[in-house]
């Protein structure tokens, strides 16, 4: 299958079959960061670092470290304090609640929200240099509040607060368009309508077939994730979708009432 047919299939994908296909099989990558020369602390650093962007046994084993933080996050009392914080905080800061509730479960210190946004605008590849600068000023924020660790470690959390950022931030947003009676409705109409993520990419590793067809190795793979895939699928689901939604949940819970 050339690249062409690819992006075209990509732009007309409307079922989740394809989708789900290559979000399950191992040969479909996710485009790494250029490896070494990055200063520790840096944003280059943290792309080269974070489980985010690498693949096989690099993503396994920082995936574990942003699993085990996680794991001990208790679901209920993160709605709660979302809540709580929620009712202080302007209507329109109120989607960055969740990064806030977060960054103080996981032991941050200080005020975070703007340096986990600045990582957040810079976190793929192709940022300008002036966001590039605020990155690195905003890593080194979230290391300096962070509590201390390995530095692989204390990269995995940065991340799991900038993959919480923006999407989290989006799906309130678009969860209050939809309304509906309850946070719980209005997120599964968000997240059925009018998704945060609605597409990622994979990079065809050798040997790699897609309906059937090989995927030439190289080759940029574009996947649809409107088809209720906005937590991911297969290999890589996103980790922290079930604090995610408590943290919204939260969130909305103030601003729907409010609303009303």
């Amino acid at each position: 299958m050339s690249a062409e047919a690819l992006r075209a299939y990509g732009r007309s994908m409307t079922t989740t079959d394809q989708a789900r296909a290559v979000l399950e099989d191992p040969r479909f990558l996710v485009p790494e960061a250029p490896a070494g020369g990055a200063a520790p602390g840096t944003m280059r650093w943290l792309r080269q670092s974070v489980a985010r962007f690498g693949n096989g046994a690099v993503h396994r084993r920082r995936r574990a470290l942003a699993e085990a933080e996680l794991a001990r996050l208790d679901e209920t009392v993160l709605r709660d304090r979302a809540r709580e914080l929620a009712r202080t905080t302007a209507p329109d800061l109120a989607p960055y609640v969740p990064v806030a509730v977060l960054a103080e479960a996981l032991g941050a210190r200080g005020e975070i929200v703007p340096a986990v946004r600045a990582v957040a605008a810079a976190y793929q590849p192709g940022a300008s240099d002036t966001a590039m600068a605020r990155a690195d000023d905003g890593v080194a924020t979230l290391m300096a509040g962070l509590p201390e660790g390995e530095p692989e470690t204390v990269a995995n959390l940065i991340g799991l607060l900038v993959q919480t950022c923006d999407a989290t931030a989006a799906l309130i947003v678009n969860a209050r368009r939809q309304g509906g009676s309850s946070a719980e409705e209005a997120t599964a109409l968000a997240l059925r309508h009018d998704p945060p993520v609605r597409a990622t990419r994979r990079t065809a590793a050798r040997g790699a077939v897609l309906d059937g067809c090989p995927v030439a190795e190289g080759t940029e793979v574009p996947v649809d994730l409107t088809g209720g895939l906005a937590f991911g699928h297969g290999i890589r689901p996103c980790p922290g979708s079930r604090c995610a939604l408590a943290l919204a949940h939260g969130v909305l819970d103030v601003l729907l009432e409010e609303s009303r």
